[in-house]
Formats: structure tokens, C-alpha cells, sequence
């Protein structure tokens, strides 16, 4: 009857889960090589810096 369901879109749910599946072993993994980086070499590269 002329009728079409509206097509997939990327909802705000979506987006944050994206975000968080994605993000979250990047944000991960960085944060572990500046620790070993820091604590082999003693160079502070990272955000997030350990005071020695």
C-alpha cells in the first residue's frame, strides 16, 4: 500500500555502546604500555604519570 518502515540508524544507545566496546581496551592497553614504558625506561609518557 505504498507503506516503507523507516531504514537502521544509529541510535544514542548505540553510539554510547559503540563507544564503550571500542573504547575501552584502547583507553586500557595505552594506560598499561605508559606503565611499562614508565617502569622499564623511567620516562613519564602518559597521562597518567607514577610518582617513583
Amino acid at each position: 500500500m505504498g507503506h516503507d518502515v523507516a531504514g537502521a540508524r544509529l541510535t544514542a544507545a548505540g553510539v554510547f555502546w559503540l563507544l564503550v566496546y571500542l573504547g575501552s581496551p584502547v583507553l586500557v592497553l595505552g594506560n598499561l604500555l605508559d606503565l611499562l614504558v614508565q617502569w622499564r625506561l623511567g620516562w613519564c609518557v602518559g597521562l597518567w604519570c607514577i610518582v617513583s
